[in-house]
């Protein structure tokens, strides 16, 4: 399932988080493989946003958010194990009125 992904590196270091876009590559129970703007790092804390494909039971589009570690990173591409997951309605901006 290729989807498109908003990270961002959570890092209590940071005065503001680092984040990107990608596109998943594969996606398991446990953890993401995903395509990245920038290089990643093992051990870091990161938030993903995926769009996801099926909308909630109302139809409302949904994003399925999961929290982990980065357990692999090779090139532009990084694999996060997940500890925490929810799907979250998507907000979708609406026309402008005329």
């Amino acid at each position: 399932m290729v989807q498109d992904v908003f990270y961002r590196i959570l890092d209590q270091r940071a005065q503001a988080p680092e984040s990107g876009t990608g596109k998943t590559v594969n996606i398991s129970s446990e953890g993401v493989l995903f395509e990245t703007e920038g290089r990643l790092h093992f051990g870091q804390r990161v938030e993903l946003s995926i769009k996801w494909p099926a909308p909630s039971e109302d139809g409302a589009p949904l994003n399925f958010v999961t929290l982990g570690r980065v357990v692999r990173v090779e090139d532009s591409k990084a694999a996060m194990h997940i500890e925490r997951y929810e799907f979250r309605t998507r907000h979708i901006a609406e026309p402008p009125t005329e």
